[in-house]
């Protein structure tokens, strides 16, 4: 089949204007496309495939280079337009390693993608909306035993947030919770006269390894989040503050436990007059498995 002409802008499979209301930036610098790529391609094994899940390939700039080092794509695109370029080139010049579908990755699962069956690795990329990135490292979390890997592209002040150490600005909730899924790390900053439209702030590569971790239930993973919410809505507060209604709920039911809370708390270094955002990841996973034995 005759290959189809790329008559797109530089370093793009094809033409796409950029979508405000979709919060879309398109990465257009060859070189950090090219960085980006080899992260990939380097984590996989030399005898396995090849497989990725890419969130929002847009008008597939990075998809193209993946597909060039024989990495099969299956690209998870949102806008209608973006779709449709993507199949008119790269679906075409890529039969059978590269296929997208229209949908909204919030609203699909893992589970299906028939490609993937219990032996098979596949990491998850994507260059994330600003406005939603949050909700997709939510939902990566959620299916982190499919994936061998995450490499995504941030903002950069959330790429800190996800690297940040306890009693730090940047510390959080969402620090807390990405932690204890994943080991993180910061790859390289992507500046911000790399993209088309150019944003108004910088970005960053991250990569994210699965820990060995989750939680038993949806109902398990509320009640962490409400745990979090919590301490994080009092972040600047001493602990028994934060807790107070909490511990005094738990108190009432249960004579004698929030003694024994503190002694869980000073396992960890963490006392009554301890701030929630210098409390380690560690130490809010004991105290949520601690608060859900008798909830």
């Amino acid at each position: 089949m005759k290959r189809k002409i790329n008559n797109s802008p530089k370093n793009q499979a094809f033409h796409l204007h950029a979508k405000k209301t979709l919060g879309q930036n398109f990465l257009n610098d060859k070189d950090i496309i090219e960085n980006i790529a080899n992260s990939i391609f380097s984590l996989f094994k030399s005898n396995q495939k090849k497989y990725v899940h890419e969130i929002g390939p847009g008008s597939g700039a990075l998809t193209q280079a993946l597909l060039q080092k024989q990495i099969s794509v299956l690209g998870l695109e949102k806008d209608q337009r973006a779709v449709q370029g993507l199949k008119e080139t790269l679906e075409l010049n890529y039969p059978n390693v590269f296929e997208v579908i229209q949908t909204d990755v919030l609203k699909w699962t893992p589970k299906m993608d028939t490609n993937l069956n219990e032996n098979s690795e596949c990491i998850c990329i994507g260059n994330l909306p600003y406005y939603i990135s949050s909700e997709i490292l939510f939902w990566f979390s959620t299916h982190a035993k499919h994936y061998s890997h995450g490499i995504f592209m941030l903002q950069e002040e959330v790429a800190d947030r996800l690297i940040a150490k306890p009693a730090s600005k940047a510390y959080g909730r969402l620090t807390i919770r990405m932690q204890l899924f994943f080991e993180v790390k910061k790859l390289f900053k992507v500046p911000a006269h790399c993209f088309i439209p150019k944003p108004k702030v910088n970005s960053a590569i991250v990569q994210l390894t699965p820990k060995p971790f989750s939680f038993q239930s949806e109902k398990e993973d509320h009640a962490f989040g409400i745990l979090t919410a919590t301490l994080f809505s009092a972040r600047r507060k001493m602990l028994r503050r934060a807790l107070l209604q909490l511990l005094t709920n738990l108190e009432n039911k249960y004579p004698g436990k929030t003694a024994e809370f503190w002694h869980l708390a000073n396992s960890f270094q963490v006392t009554e007059e301890t701030r929630p955002d210098a409390i380690s990841p560690e130490a809010v996973l004991a105290f949520h498995k601690f608060f859900l034995k008798y909830n």
